[in-house]
């Protein structure tokens, strides 16, 4: 700058006619000076000497220009450099890692050509074959497997090139060792920049455990269904046993009140067979009495008075005052005789009602009052008395046969829990609080024995003599009030007696189809 400036200096003392003169575009360099059209006036000498320098003077400014383009270009050769060096480690470690990965991998990686030959397969692969990788590139499947899998994998390839889709099985592989395997083979189709097919390439592994295992599930499977429907069958065996033993509890109910039931029966037909052999015999007479009254009545005029005799004497004989007057009392009795009849086999139709599996709105005060009259004759030859205290009842939604059924059970274990001049009281009432009814069984027996008292409403659970209980009555019991929605409660101490209390509601919430399991054990509370 000294020297431009000195230049500058010298040419103010030359007179010079400067014309500005713009700079010319896209000569790409930079510079400092303007350069002006110097015209030289009567100092030739001057002049030239000025032009040398200012000649000068530019060369340096052109050297220095050059010298920091230099330097400019420089540190880009070294940034380009720099860069180019990272990227080539960054190549370097990316095909360190694929490359590892590729060979790393437990799984056989192969690429293949338009002609199936191999172009490149990973370690893994070569270790399958026991071949290097110059010995495997360049041939194809019939190098290595058998014919009939060679043409197979030959078939998936073509597939791959020509659908331009992913193949993916499970197969069958044999080894060139002859190793039977199942692989699980991916293939995929290759493709040059400009999308046309080059090739396939494709990883598979074994799988033959996973193959084997689901081989197995699927035998476990199929025995898991054979023995599910054998439960199956099981459990329909058993609901029918079930439905069996329930029945014959039922029966086994009915014997315990055959004798008393055929007892009530013999006692109105005794009187009314009498009644009847009365009455045929009374009828008998009279029947032949109106016909000698006819008889007489055609031979009135007569006055022949042996058939007034006659008459006289069968009226003396069969004594036809008292005839007359008994003939209605005998009709009376007669049909209370059979009314008594009758409202026993109500009873036992009650009992035995063949709609026990419907659901209504019963009143369950007069089930109850036919079932304490079923077993008043056994309950009359064990000589224990039966007391009915039974309260107004709202209608409740239940099986009432099977509710019934539930009575009698405890009614007849009641009676034989008691001893002769015992006594058996059956109490209804409403829980209003509950929206509940409650039926109460409460005798004044033996009492349960807390060691047995958990287990009492087991199945086949008694403590009868050997044939004189089946064990499965309160079991029954039980399951039917569960069915309805209930709980049965036992209070008792030996020696004081029993009290069952069965809780029942108005309208259960759904009715269940099964009766639930055993209850748990219950805690000894003294009587009521």
């Amino acid at each position: 700058m000294v020297l431009i400036e000195t230049i500058r200096d010298d040419l103010l003392l030359i007179p010079i006619q400067a014309q500005a003169e713009p700079p010319v575009p896209g000569d790409g360099i930079e510079t400092d000076l303007v350069i002006h059209e110097v015209v030289l006036g009567p100092f030739p000498i001057f002049g030239f000497l000025a032009a040398i320098l200012l000649v000068f003077a530019i060369l340096l400014l052109y050297i220095r220009w050059l010298r920091r383009r230099n330097q400019d270009l420089a540190e880009n050769l070294k940034s380009l450099t720099g860069e180019r060096r990272r990227a080539e480690r960054a190549l370097r470690e990316t095909e360190v890692f694929y490359h590892s990965l590729v060979e790393t991998l437990p799984q056989m990686i192969l690429r293949k050509d338009l002609d199936g030959k191999f172009t490149f397969v990973n370690q893994r692969f070569c270790t399958e074959l026991g071949r290097d990788l110059g010995d495997i590139v360049g041939k194809t499947d019939h190098d290595f497997f058998r014919r009939d899998l060679a043409d197979k994998y030959r078939q998936d390839d073509r597939r791959v090139i020509e659908s331009g889709e992913p193949f993916e099985a499970v197969e069958e592989h044999v080894t060139p060792q002859g190793e039977t395997l199942y692989v699980q083979i991916m293939k995929t189709p290759l493709q040059s920049a400009d999308g046309k097919p080059i090739g396939i390439q494709g990883i598979f592994w074994d799988v033959t455990e996973r193959k084997r295992a689901e081989e197995r599930l699927k035998e476990q499977n199929s025995k898991l269904q054979e023995m599910a429907r054998s439960e199956h069958e099981a459990h329909d065996a058993l609901k029918a046993a079930q439905s069996r033993l329930v029945e014959q509890e039922k029966l086994a109910s009915l014997g315990h009140l055959v004798a008393g039931v055929a007892h009530e029966i013999n006692n109105p037909l005794a009187f009314v067979s009498n009644n009847i052999a009365v009455l045929e015999r009374d009828l008998r007479d009279l029947i032949e009495l109106i016909a000698l009254f006819r008889k007489i009545e055609a031979q009135a005029d007569s006055s022949d008075r042996t058939d007034h005799v006659q008459l006289v004497e069968l009226a003396e004989q069969i004594d036809l005052d008292y005839t007359i007057e008994n003939l209605p009392r005998l009709l009376d009795r007669t049909r209370e005789g059979l009314r008594r009849i009758e409202r026993i086999v109500k009873d036992l139709r009650l009992f035995a009602r063949v709609d026990e599996g419907e659901w209504n709105e019963v009143d369950l005060n007069p089930g109850i009052e036919s079932s304490a009259n079923m077993v008043k004759g056994y309950a009359r030859k064990k000589e224990v008395t039966i007391n009915l205290e039974l309260g107004e009842l709202p209608a409740v939604l239940c099986r009432a046969a099977k509710i019934h059924q539930v009575v009698v059970n405890l009614l007849t274990n009641a009676i034989d829990a008691c001893k002769r001049g015992g006594a058996v009281t059956v109490r209804t009432g409403p829980e209003t609080e509950v929206s509940g009814v409650r039926i109460e069984v409460q005798d004044t027996g033996c009492g349960i024995d807390p060691a047995v008292r958990e287990r009492i409403f087991d199945p086949f659970f008694t403590t009868k003599p050997l044939g004189q209980g089946t064990g499965l009555g309160l079991s029954i019991s039980y399951g039917i009030v569960r069915e309805h929605g209930g709980t049965i409660e036992v209070h008792s101490r030996p020696g004081e007696g029993s009290h069952f209390i069965i809780h029942l509601p108005i309208a259960p919430e759904r009715p269940l189809l099964r009766p639930s399991p055993a209850p748990a054990p219950l805690t000894a509370q003294p009587s009521s």
